[in-house]
């Protein structure tokens, strides 16, 4: 089973990548690439390719939108009978200076909240009746933390629906973030790569220096193993291993922040500067990585499953890719 990026889906990642730079006075670019239509036919694995390909065009040119939250929701519509895109999904987040809080991610003006309550169910509430505190994002991430009276709260899914349900809205939504922990990672990998051609020292352009060429291969080398594990999940989609969503989304934490840290190690101090934009990816690769679960806490929780279960995660991996798709 090849894991490369198909012709179609390079298309489609094009075409979200220019529709996203473009000017928003042209209206929603989800509208325009027709990414709402997408949510409806997920089980279908093109459709399920090129939902997750917006993601990575979101990273590579720092935009946001409401997609995740509804990509979060989806797995809830038939239960709460909205449509696509006409529900968002608000992410349970732990702070730790603020401890629990819901916050969403991209503009939800005029759509309907989908609030999870593990244990209870999950309600739906007006977007426009509930307080949303704008959070200074980073990486150009617009969050906003949604202040909700409990009172205004009630379960309309029961938690036997829900259960099921937020199962797999998790692990769209760690695909999909770790899709955009990508793009994000590659956009900083190309401004390195940029700077490496231009910046001479000696009288030479830095990258044909050895000790630069190696730190662009091992973030080259980061991005490629993470797109391939997450190619490869997008397209096994519920057929994946137990946990698996939670193996992608720990990767992309770790090998986004190492491909970041590296290119800034080319970049040397002018990475540092507000000027350059190498800091909005870096701090774009962060701030996702700390949402559903974080590399660190991901890799732990593995990490006693693993010892509890005696499961082989390689093994499993392994049989899938040899059967075919």
């Amino acid at each position: 089973m090849t894991v490369t990026v198909e012709q179609a889906d390079q298309e489609f990642l094009d075409a979200a990548c220019l529709a996203l730079r473009a000017p928003r006075e042209g209206g929603d670019p989800l509208d325009a690439l027709g990414w709402w239509d997408l949510l409806g036919e997920l089980a279908d694995r093109d459709a399920r390719m090129a939902a997750l390909a917006l993601f990575r065009a979101q990273g590579r040119e720092l935009a946001t939108s409401a997609a995740l939250g509804a990509l979060m929701a989806q797995p809830f519509l038939a239960a709460t009978g909205h449509a696509p895109g006409s529900l968002v999904a608000a992410i349970n987040h732990r702070s730790r200076r603020r401890g629990e809080r819901l916050i969403v991610i991209g503009d939800v003006a005029g759509r309907s909240l989908l609030v999870d309550r593990p244990g209870q169910g999950a309600g739906v509430v007006d977007a426009d009746r509930v307080g949303l505190r704008p959070r200074e994002g980073a990486g150009r991430l617009a969050l906003h933390e949604v202040e909700l009276d409990p009172s205004a709260w009630a379960p309309t899914v029961a938690e036997s629906h829900a259960s099921p349900a937020r199962a797999r809205g998790q692990f769209l939504g760690r695909l999909a973030l770790a899709w955009e922990i990508l793009g994000a990672a590659e956009g900083a990998l190309a401004l390195a790569v940029a700077h490496a051609a231009t910046r001479e020292q000696f009288g030479k352009p830095i990258g044909t220096f050895q000790a630069v060429r190696h730190l662009l291969a091992w973030a080259k080398t980061d991005c490629v193993a993470l797109e391939s594990v997450a190619v490869t999940a997008a397209r096994l989609d519920e057929a994946t291993p137990p946990r698996h969503d939670e193996v992608v989304k720990a990767l992309a934490g770790r090998n986004g922040r190492r491909a970041c840290e590296r290119a800034l190690q080319v970049l040397g101090a002018i990475g540092f500067t507000a000027e350059h934009s190498h800091h909005h990816f870096h701090s774009r690769v962060l701030a996702l990585d700390a949402l559903l679960g974080t590399s660190a806490e991901l890799t732990h929780a593995l990490g006693g499953w693993v010892r509890q279960t005696r499961a082989d995660l390689a093994v499993d991996a392994a049989a899938l890719l040899a059967s075919p798709q």
